[in-house]
C-alpha cells in the first residue's frame, strides 16, 4: 500500500454517506478499510442513483479502495468477528442510533475492552442525548432544521451537504485522535453528528450577523451571491478588494458604479450588496458570457463560466489536473470517478482497488483471522455472513 495512512486499519460498520464517505476519505490515502454491510439487506446506496450489478453510481466512487464483507450483527458469533477485527484496527466507525451499538454488543466499551487504543467514532444525527437522539434522520432532515434550507430560500442544496460535512468532520476527528494516540493519550471515544457538523460549517458566513447579536447585520452571501446572468448563460464573478470592485464596474462599461461612494468599502458593498449586484446584473446581461469573461478576465477580476454538468467534466483545468478517471469496473463496466484531491509528494496516493461488490472479501478477511474453509462455509450456510 501507498499513501500516508498507509498501515493504518479502519473498520467500519455505518451505512449510508456519513461514515463510509469519511472512510473513503482514508482509503484514498492508503488506509486499509473493511467496510461492513448488513448479510440481510444491501446499504441504501447501493440503489441509489444508476445501477449496474450491485454497483451504483454513487457506490464506485465511494467505495473504492475498500474491502467489504458481509455480516448478520444479531447473530454473536458475526459480534465476535467484529471484536476480533476491531483488537486488529486503529479507527472504528459506526453511525447506529444511539444504543444501538451497545445493544448489538459492538459500543465503545465493549470493543475498548479487547483493545484500548481504538479510536472509536459514533456518528449520529442529533448527538448521543436530548430530545431529538432517538429519532431517524437523513440529510435533508438536518439541512431543515439547521436552517440551511431557509438561507437557500426555502428549499433544500440539492447535495447531501449535511452528510458530507459530517464525514469531513468524522475524518478529520478520527485522523486528530490517532495524532493524539500517539503523543500517549491512548484510544478514545469520538462522537460526532450531522446537526452539529453542519452547523459549525454555516457558521462563518450563513450565521454570521448571529455570531455578533450587537452589530449592524449585513445581507449574508445567501441573500446576494448567486451567478449573473449574460444574453447567452451565466457568469461567477466575485470582488473583495475595492481595486477589483471598480476594475469590474469599468470593465463593464459601469464608471458610475466604480465611483459610487456606497461601494467604496467592504462593509458598504456587504450593506448594499443587493443594490451592488442589480447594477452589475443589468451591465453584465447586456453582454455574452464570452466578452463577460474577456472584460473581467482583462483587469484580473475573478469569474468563470457557469457550466453544467458534462461542460465541467470537459474544462481545460480539469482536464489539465486529471481530476476525472475512468476505469473498468469488473461489475459495472466502464466508470468514471475524481481521484484523491489531495497529492502528497512523499507518500503519494494510487487508485488500488474498485468498489466490491457484496460481501466480496467476507472469505478472505476470515481467513486472515484464521477461519478455515469449512468454518466459513458453516457460518454462509447458517447465515451469519453472506
Amino acid at each position: 500500500m501507498s499513501g500516508p495512512l498507509a498501515g493504518i486499519k479502519v473498520l467500519d460498520v455505518s451505512a449510508v454517506i456519513a461514515g463510509p464517505w469519511a472512510a473513503s476519505q482514508m482509503a484514498d490515502m492508503g488506509a486499509d478499510v473493511i467496510f461492513v454491510e448488513r448479510a440481510e439487506s444491501a446499504d441504501t446506496m447501493r440503489l441509489t442513483g444508476p445501477v449496474i450489478g450491485d454497483q451504483s453510481g454513487c457506490w464506485v466512487a465511494m467505495h473504492r479502495n475498500k474491502r467489504a464483507m458481509a455480516l448478520n450483527l444479531r447473530d454473536p458469533r458475526a459480534v465476535d468477528v467484529i471484536k476480533q477485527l476491531a483488537a486488529e484496527a486503529d479507527i472504528f466507525l459506526q453511525n447506529y442510533r444511539p444504543g444501538v451499538a451497545e445493544r448489538l454488543g459492538i459500543g465503545y466499551e465493549d470493543l475498548r475492552a479487547v483493545n484500548p487504543d481504538l479510536v472509536y467514532v459514533s456518528i449520529s444525527g442529533f448527538g448521543p442525548t436530548g430530545p431529538y437522539s432517538d429519532q431517524p434522520v437523513y440529510d435533508p432532515i438536518v439541512q431543515g432544521l439547521s436552517g440551511m434550507a431557509h438561507a437557500q430560500g426555502g428549499d433544500f442544496v440539492k447535495s447531501v451537504v449535511a452528510d458530507k460535512a459530517t464525514a469531513m468532520t468524522v475524518a478529520n476527528a478520527a485522523l486528530a485522535a490517532l495524532i493524539a494516540r500517539s503523543n500517549g493519550a491512548g484510544g478514545q471515544h469520538v462522537q460526532v453528528s450531522l446537526l452539529e457538523s453542519l452547523l459549525s460549517w454555516m457558521w462563518l458566513d450563513v450565521y454570521w450577523n448571529e455570531a455578533l447579536p450587537d452589530a449592524e447585520p449585513v445581507p449574508t452571501y445567501s441573500v446576494w451571491y448567486a451567478p449573473y446572468d449574460t444574453s447567452d448563460g451565466q457568469v461567477s464573478a466575485v470582488w473583495v478588494s475595492y481595486k477589483q470592485f471598480q476594475a469590474a464596474a469599468r470593465a463593464v462599461g459601469r464608471h458610475d458604479v466604480a465611483d459610487d461612494e456606497r461601494f467604496a468599502s467592504r462593509e458598504g458593498r456587504l450593506k448594499h450588496s443587493l443594490e451592488m449586484r442589480a447594477q452589475f446584473g443589468d451591465a453584465l446581461s447586456r453582454l455574452t458570457t464570452a466578452e463577460a469573461l474577456d472584460a473581467l478576465r482583462s483587469v484580473d477580476v475573478p469569474s468563470a463560466p457557469v457550466l453544467d454538468l458534462t461542460e465541467a467534466m470537459d474544462d481545460p483545468q480539469v482536464k489539465h489536473l486529471g481530476i476525472i478517471v475512468e476505469s473498468d469496473h469488473p461489475t459495472a463496466g466502464r466508470t468514471v470517478t475524481t481521484r484523491p484531491p489531495a497529492s502528497f509528494s512523499q507518500t503519494p496516493t494510487e487508485f488500488r482497488s474498485h468498489s466490491p461488490g457484496r460481501s466480496e472479501h467476507t472469505a478472505e478477511i476470515l481467513g486472515e483471522l484464521g477461519f478455515d474453509t469449512a468454518a466459513v462455509d458453516r457460518l454462509r450456510d447458517e447465515g451469519v455472513i453472506l
